[in-house]
């Protein structure tokens, strides 16, 4: 039964700790600017570049990467931990010498970490290789159902949580705060916990890190779950602000909603009326400087809205009370709940045009050939089933990254995810290409 008593504290929410090594160098700058600057500088960050955020493979450069909404995420996350910062300091809740500024710099770093582990092509990948689990049960003959669940319901969520604290292919992290990494957990849940939909932020493999990160903390731990760290919130609401109105200027951009939608849907918004001259006015303009006029209004609104539903809900969220799945975005009555709607209402023709189809079509096809030929094989004559690699994949991967990894009951396991990890991190490009090889289509 969850408890109505517990309550976080911000003592331990603000940890700036890390889990694995604390430099003692004198530095200007905070614990949590220096994760935002690793983050900036990492090589995972970089080939955010070249992933896909709604639209694969665009060569209209007017077209947002994964990383141009990870760095406009991480913008709006800025702002609203300074604004909760605020907040909390006047009602004197913020515990020395932590001040608003490290607040939104928490955030920051959160949003810009929030889809580093995504793989290529977006959620197309993300669905391609869950489905290519589900149609290889032989692989998941030689793991335990805990681990099996974290391939079958494969989440770039929990790929970013392995990315950040050291444990995923390069083998060396960033090595965040424990307060940048609890808030990083979004949904602070293993992948064989049913939340209601398969969103989970932790694979087996991060465990324990997680659960001594939580403990530290102080997030409340319902058994199968721990609450979110309040300021998780906050960097779920940056990013539901953010791709829901990019997605949607996006979508004018490639005319796949008129050009006009924007101001039509949100004029009530710029308090316009259709037969004012104002109206008229921002009819005249380029489309593109109209629709950035109404995006920078609307993340403006947007943002405030989600800092009075945080504070009107501030109760519920410090002592975990809120629903798993609960965001500020769908708890709100103001200007979020207003683009959830027109969202949903488009949601449909941005996801399905036939552009996109088609090249999702292809991107989990070559997700699927990429892993018929670099997976183990596993011999089920034996008892237990024993795993075999290719020795050229085993060059391909990273020799290291294999032979590393410990020869216990754990490393048919520890196997199988190293490939994923290698996967996970290649760009829309790089897999397209590989793909191409090894159909003998060039080299």
């Amino acid at each position: 039964m969850e408890s109505e008593t517990r309550r976080m504290d911000w003592k331990k929410l603000l940890d700036a700790t890390r889990p694995d090594w604390n430099s003692k160098e004198a530095d200007l700058r905070s614990p949590f600017q220096r994760d935002v600057d690793r983050l900036t500088f990492s090589d995972a960050f970089r080939r955010l570049a070249r992933k896909t955020q709604v639209h694969p493979l665009n060569e209209n450069d007017h077209i947002h990467s994964r990383l141009t909404h990870s760095l406009e995420v991480a913008t709006v996350g800025k702002s609203l931990g300074e604004l909760i910062g605020h907040h909390l300091k006047k009602h004197a809740l913020l515990p020395a010498p932590i001040s608003p500024t490290n607040i939104g710099e928490i955030v920051q770093a959160a949003c810009l970490a929030h889809d580093i582990g995504n793989p290529p092509f977006g959620h197309s990948g993300e669905e391609a290789i869950k489905e290519w689990f589900k149609s290889h049960r032989d692989i998941a003959q030689v793991l335990a159902p805990e681990a099996r669940s974290d391939f079958l319901k494969f989440d770039g969520n929990a790929m970013s949580v392995r990315t950040l604290l050291s444990t995923g292919f390069y083998r060396q992290g960033m090595n965040p705060t424990m307060a940048v990494a609890g808030t990083l957990l979004k949904y602070p849940w293993p992948s064989w916990y049913n939340a209601g939909k398969d969103k989970f932020s932790y694979f087996q493999s991060e465990a324990n890190v997680v659960r001594s990160i939580a403990d530290t903390l102080g997030l409340i731990d319902f058994g199968d779950r721990f609450a979110r760290h309040p300021l998780t919130f906050l960097m779920e609401a940056a990013d539901d602000i953010c791709y829901r109105i990019i997605d949607i200027e996006d979508a004018t951009e490639l005319g796949i909603l008129n050009r006009d939608f924007m101001l039509e849907q949100f004029a009530d918004t710029l308090e316009l009326n259709s037969s004012e001259e104002r109206y008229a006015r921002y009819k005249g303009y380029h489309f593109r400087q109209r629709n950035s006029i109404i995006r920078a209004k609307l993340i403006g609104q947007a943002t405030d809205d989600a800092v009075q539903v945080f504070i009107d809900r501030y109760d519920a969220i410090m002592e975990g009370a809120l629903k798993p799945l609960d965001s500020l975005m769908g708890l709100s009555n103001g200007i979020c709940k207003s683009l959830y709607g027109v969202y949903k209402g488009i949601e449909n023709d941005l996801f399905n045009s036939r552009r996109k189809a088609v090249l999702e079509l292809g991107a989990q096809t070559a997700i699927g050939l990429i892993l018929d030929q670099i997976m183990v094989a596993v011999d089920t004559t034996e008892t237990p089933p024993r795993i075999s690699l290719n020795p050229k994949v085993r060059h391909l991967v990273g020799k290291e990254n294999i032979d590393e990894i410990p020869k216990d009951s754990g490393y048919a396991y520890g196997v199988i995810m190293a490939l994923v990890d290698y996967i996970s991190g290649m760009t829309d490009h790089y897999a397209t290409e590989l793909c191409r090889k090894f159909l003998g289509l060039g080299y």
